[in-house]
């Protein structure tokens, strides 16, 4: 588990130092969709669970936070309509994919590698209150990058974001995914 660790730092350095050079001037590029003010969300999926809305919130879950900060959990209160399935452990996966604000190409968004640390999880352990049962309710999901410090080592503080937040459940076939760009803090 030490030599993955090392070997994923190794990695993580080598992508931020050659392959992902940013733009780390953004004073050119207006705050995309006004994610300076307010957290710009939407579904990138067709269900079948659709989600209504998504707020976030300080890691204890009762303080409205915005800007978000990367470097501690982050409680993101969805009002979720699902009309067909119970889904649980372990069969609904989690998928996190991430991009940055900037790069190679001026005022675009650019995927930052995740190695595979953020992929085919399982969501009920990483943030999702399980069971998820049918229903319009409110679901408080955890985003907790801390324990992914080699992915937070390749980000920037005081940036914007875009996370993929996809949802599969394994025995039924659902997948529901969405997307959301907010301005981060790390420190």
């Amino acid at each position: 588990m030490l030599l993955r660790c090392v070997i994923l730092s190794v990695l993580c350095i080598a992508a931020t130092s050659f392959v992902l050079p940013v733009v780390d001037n953004l004073a050119d590029c207006a705050a995309p969709n006004g994610t300076d003010k307010v957290m710009h969300w939407w579904q990138c999926s067709s269900g079948p669970v659709q989600f209504l809305n998504a707020t976030p919130y300080d890691s204890t879950g009762k303080q409205y936070e915005y800007p978000i900060h990367l470097s501690q959990p982050i409680v993101v209160k969805t009002q979720i309509n699902n009309p067909t399935s119970t889904y649980v452990s372990p069969n609904l996966r989690n998928t996190v994919n991430i991009w940055k604000y900037g790069g190679w190409n001026g005022c675009t968004w650019s995927s930052i590698p995740t190695l595979g640390l953020l992929k085919d999880l399982d969501a009920c352990a990483n943030g999702v209150p399980c069971p998820v049962r049918p229903g319009n309710q409110e679901l408080d999901v955890i985003i907790d990058f801390t324990k992914f410090d080699q992915i937070i080592a390749l980000l920037k503080d005081n940036q914007p974001y875009q996370l993929e937040y996809i949802l599969h459940d394994n025995q039924s076939g659902d997948t529901s995914c969405m997307m959301v760009q907010a301005w981060a803090f790390l420190k």
